[in-house]
């Protein structure tokens, strides 16, 4: 009988130390870690021309995100050479109570890409004070905020690149019809969007790939289970790279920053890059 309690007992130690050392890392150690995920990808347009597009999203600056850790993800960014930068929303956590906000157009601004920076409207940059401030941060930023429009980009070799954005599903409103009103249907298309499951009702043929955040990755994610909570409006499409059709990608970044509750384990922060044949 002795040595059965005296086993339990190590077993809870150990159990005790692992519950621990759990916590110190998701709280410590993985939100602050910066993983590269590198694809290769080919657009049904069948070209011969190539581009590199490095996304980044849900930075939320605040408490637990800090203007020097966004200018080291500047840095790493800039690194890649990218030919397009895509944000995909959720810059700050709580617009209103962030007091570094006049600081962060000089850091993003610095972000540098051959064709241009993108970006659109996450819930978090209506919501909190958000749309008071969002739009004009970007815009200083050097960003093309993308909300219900579309941009087109005419490459080196002739081929046409069409960069579609939509607003916010949760507290703003988008309109599909609207951002496509002026795409050139002969070109490849790039979506920005924020929250993933929206591409179900946008139509796989009307986007060769869509980038979206939003969901964290759960922050939490169970080896095998996959993430334990993700937001509404990502319950489909929770994490990293779905294939949608022969030619056509969704891909659902785990995002930088984290929101109500400051851990992240097996879902580190993480930067999105897509070599992409047009």
């Amino acid at each position: 009988m002795k040595r059965l309690v005296l086993g339990i007992i190590k077993c809870l130690v150990i159990a005790s130390i692992v519950v621990a050392g759990l916590a110190v890392y998701s709280i410590k150690i993985e939100p602050k870690r910066l993983v590269t995920q590198e694809y290769e990808l080919e657009f049904s347009s069948g070209g011969e021309d190539s581009i590199r597009v490095v996304q980044f999203s849900d930075v939320h600056l605040g408490p637990n995100y800090s203007l020097e850790q966004l200018e080291r993800l500047v840095d790493r960014i800039n690194d890649l050479e990218p030919d397009v930068i895509a944000f995909t929303g959720d810059l700050m956590d709580v617009a209103f109570e962030f007091e570094g906000k006049s600081e962060i157009s000089g850091i993003l601004g610095k972000l540098s890409s051959r064709y241009g920076n993108y970006a659109v409207w996450g819930n978090h940059d209506h919501g909190g004070g958000g749309v008071r401030f969002y739009e004009d941060i970007m815009m200083k930023s050097g960003f093309t905020l993308l909300k219900n429009q579309s941009s087109t980009l005419e490459l080196e070799s002739g081929q046409v690149l069409n960069i579609i954005g939509l607003d916010d599903a949760m507290l703003g409103k988008p309109d599909i019809q609207k951002a496509y009103s002026d795409v050139d249907n002969q070109g490849a298309k790039l979506l920005l969007l924020h929250q993933p499951d929206l591409v179900d009702d946008i139509g796989y043929d009307n986007f060769d790939l869509a980038l979206a955040g939003h969901s964290h990755g759960g922050q939490v994610d169970i080896p095998t289970l996959g993430p334990v909570v993700t937001p509404p409006l990502a319950k489909k499409y929770r994490k990293g790279m779905y294939q949608l059709g022969i030619h056509t990608h969704l891909y659902v970044n785990s995002g930088i920053g984290t929101t109500r509750i400051p851990i992240r384990l097996w879902s580190p922060p993480e930067i999105s890059v897509f070599d992409i044949t047009i």
